[in-house]
């Protein structure tokens, strides 16, 4: 599979070749090579290291612990890898359920992986500002229905316990 050109950058800085990488595409532009031919062909000139035979199947972790953990909803799947994303020290014991562990490994697996994630399914349960302005409004305007009542309920006890005995109360004009 190609790289993209962001996971390309990324890897050339995490080597220390991504100077070497500028200068050879500038070298081919200055020759006449168009800029997006030099990116390419600069890529070719700087692959990947060629993984280990034995690092093509990385060793799964142990799963026992999650076996019998229910299934949780996406979206606390969601926020729970968003948030342990870039903690390595989290074991398969601290995920809510073997799916949220599946997706986090997925979501670690590339730099492409990590943005599908972000763009999938952390924008979906990030509630935008306005939608919270929203639900605050409503919350604020539930409660004070809610303290209406009660203050209506208090005060009609009140008048109950005070009014002289056989005395109606007086209807709205």
């Amino acid at each position: 599979m190609r790289e993209s050109k962001a996971e390309l950058t990324d890897r050339l800085r995490r080597e220390g070749r991504w100077e070497d990488f500028k200068k050879r595409r500038e070298e081919l532009k200055a020759g006449a090579v168009p800029a997006k031919e030099a990116w390419y062909r600069a890529a070719a000139e700087f692959p990947a290291p060629a993984a280990p035979a034995s690092a093509e199947k990385a060793p799964k972790a142990d799963l026992q612990p999650l076996k019998g953990k229910p299934d949780v909803p996406v979206a606390v799947a969601a926020v729970w890898i968003a948030e342990h994303l870039d903690a390595d020290w989290v074991t398969p014991a601290d995920a809510p359920s073997l799916g949220a562990w599946s997706m986090l490994e997925w979501a670690r697996s590339s730099m492409a992986m990590r943005t599908e994630f972000y763009r999938t399914f952390l924008a979906k349960i990030v509630m935008p500002p306005q939608e919270a302005a929203r639900h605050a409004e409503a919350e604020r305007r539930r409660r004070s229905r809610e303290s209406s009542r009660k203050t209506e309920a208090m005060f009609e006890g009140l008048l109950r316990t005070y009014r002289p005995k056989g005395e109606t109360p007086q209807q709205g004009p």
